[in-house]
C-alpha cells in the first residue's frame, strides 16, 4: 500500500481534489464563481511556463538533430497521423448519432444571440505574427512554433557558432522542467477550484435539455480515450508501452480536465513523454505541435453538434453525403481553425453554411461546445504523446523504448551512450 500511494501519490491528490471540487461547485451553484481568483493563480503560473518551454526545449530538440531530413519524416508522420486519427474519432461520434438520436426529446430556446462573434478567415495567418514580442504569447503558440523551427535551423546552419546557443537552450529547458514541478505544488488547489467552477456554471445544463445528448458524448469520449490511448501506445512500444503510458497518464489527463486548456497541459504532456522515454527531438517537435493541431476530442465535439442539429431541425443526418460532409468539416474544422483567433467561431460558421441551419443555432453549438469542452481537452493533448510514440516507432524504430531506457541507465550510471540501430543510423 506504502508503495502505490508513493507511485501515485501526485495523482489521488489531484483527483481528489477534483471530487471535492465538484461537489463544491454542485451544491454552491454559480456562487462556486468566487474562487476564481485561486484557480487563476494557478493557471496562470502554468501558462507563463508554456511559451519558455516550447521555444527553449524545441530549438534544443531540433538543433540537435543536425540531420534535417528526421525532422521531414517526423512532421509527415505527425500530419499523417494527426488526420488519421481525426478521422476515425469522428466514426466514434458519427455510429453513436447513427444509433442514438442525441437531440431526442430536447426542447431548446432558439432565440439568443451571440455577441462579440467575430473570426478571422487568414489560415496563413496562423503562423506568423507582425511583431516580435507577439511571438511570446499562449495566443500565438503556432506562429512561435514556426519561427522555433527556423531559428534551430539556423542554429544548425550557424555550426560551431551555434553551439553555445544549443548549450544554453538545453540548460533553460532543464531550469524551466524544474520551475514546472514547484509549480504543480498548487495544482490540487488550482485544479479543485477550477472543477468547482466548472460544474457551478453549467451543471443545470447537464440535468436539462441536452442531458441526452451530453451522456451520449460522454460515454463515447471515454470510450474513444481508453481505446484510442491504448491503441496508439501498443502500436508505438507494444504491452510495455501500454502499461508505461497509462502509468504516467494521470497528472496530463486531471490537469486537462480541470483547466479545459491544451496549453496548460502541455508542459506535464513534454514531462510524461521524458517518463514515457520519447526521445526528446521527436516529444519535443511534435507535442507542441499536437496541441495546436491534433484535436481528436474537437472533432467528436463537431460532430454532436452537426447530428444535434439535423435532428433539431428535421434534418436526416443518417445518409452518406451529409456523414462524409460532416467529417470532413469536423476534421478540418479541428486541426485548421484551432490555431486561427476565434477559430470555433470559424467552423460553426462552417457547419451553418454546408448544412443550411439558421444562424440562430450558434448560440446552441456554443453551449454544446461549452459544456463538453473539459473531456474533448483530455483527448486533444493525451493523444498528443500516443502520437509522439508512434512517430518514434517510424522514425526510430520498433525498439527506440528499449535503447532510450538503456541510454537513460548509462547517462544515470555516468558511463557515455552507444547508439546503435536506427537511432545510431540517423
Amino acid at each position: 500500500m506504502k508503495t502505490l500511494w508513493n507511485t501515485y501519490k501526485s495523482s489521488i491528490m489531484l483527483l481528489g481534489a477534483m471530487v471535492v471540487g465538484g461537489v463544491v461547485g454542485f451544491f454552491w451553484g454559480e456562487g462556486a464563481a468566487v474562487l476564481q481568483p485561486v484557480a487563476d493563480l494557478f493557471l496562470n503560473l502554468l501558462y507563463c511556463c508554456v511559451v519558455p518551454l516550447i521555444f527553449c526545449s524545441l530549438t534544443a530538440a531540433i538543433a540537435k538533430m543536425e540531420n534535417l531530413a528526421k525532422l521531414r519524416k517526423i512532421l509527415v508522420t505527425f500530419l499523417g497521423g494527426t488526420i488519421i486519427t481525426g478521422v476515425i474519432s469522428c466514426l466514434f461520434m458519427v455510429v453513436a448519432a447513427l444509433l442514438f438520436d442525441p437531440a431526442k426529446g430536447a426542447v431548446l430556446n432558439m432565440t439568443e444571440e451571440v455577441e462579440n462573434m467575430t473570426s478571422s478567415m487568414n489560415f496563413l495567418g496562423m503562423f506568423t505574427v507582425g511583431d516580435f514580442p507577439l511571438l511570446f504569447s499562449k495566443s500565438n503558440l503556432m506562429a512561435l512554433i514556426v519561427f522555433t523551427i527556423i531559428f534551430a535551423i539556423a542554429i544548425i546552419l550557424a555550426g560551431e557558432k551555434g553551439k553555445p546557443v544549443l548549450h544554453l537552450m538545453d540548460c533553460m529547458t532543464e531550469v524551466i522542467v524544474k520551475l514546472i514541478g514547484i509549480v504543480m505544488k498548487l495544482a490540487p488547489l488550482g485544479l479543485g477550484c477550477y472543477f468547482a467552477i466548472l460544474i457551478g456554471q453549467y451543471g443545470q445544463e447537464v440535468i436539462g435539455p441536452l442531458s441526452r445528448a451530453i451522456i451520449i458524448y460522454c460515454a463515447v469520449i471515454v470510450l474513444y480515450y481508453v481505446i484510442s490511448q491504448t491503441v496508439m501506445a501498443y502500436i508505438g512500444a507494444g504491452p510495455e508501452g501500454v502499461r508505461r503510458w497509462w502509468k504516467t497518464a494521470a497528472a496530463p489527463t486531471l490537469t486537462a480536465l480541470g483547466t479545459c486548456s491544451s496549453a496548460a497541459t502541455l508542459p506535464l504532456n513534454l514531462i510524461q513523454a521524458k517518463e514515457l522515454g520519447i526521445p526528446s527531438d521527436i516529444a519535443d517537435v511534435s507535442i507542441p505541435l499536437g496541441a495546436n493541431l491534433h484535436k481528436d476530442g474537437a472533432c467528436i465535439i463537431q460532430i454532436l453538434k452537426i447530428s444535434f442539429l439535423c435532428s433539431v431541425f428535421n434534418i436526416n443526418y443518417a445518409t452518406p453525403k451529409n456523414i462524409l460532409l460532416s467529417i470532413v468539416i469536423a476534421v478540418v474544422a479541428s486541426v485548421v481553425m484551432g490555431g486561427i483567433p476565434a477559430g470555433g467561431y470559424v467552423a460553426e460558421i462552417f457547419i451553418i453554411s454546408a448544412f443550411g441551419f439558421p444562424t440562430v443555432s450558434i448560440p446552441i453549438m456554443v453551449l454544446i461546445g461549452t459544456i463538453t469542452d473539459a473531456p474533448a481537452t483530455v483527448v486533444n493533448v493525451t493523444g498528443d504523446t500516443g502520437l509522439a510514440m508512434i512517430i518514434a516507432r517510424v522514425v526510430d524504430g520498433k525498439d527506440w523504448m528499449k535503447r532510450s531506457d538503456k541510454t537513460r541507465k548509462q547517462a544515470e550510471s555516468g558511463m557515455k551512450p552507444v547508439l546503435t540501430g536506427a537511432a545510431g543510423a540517423e
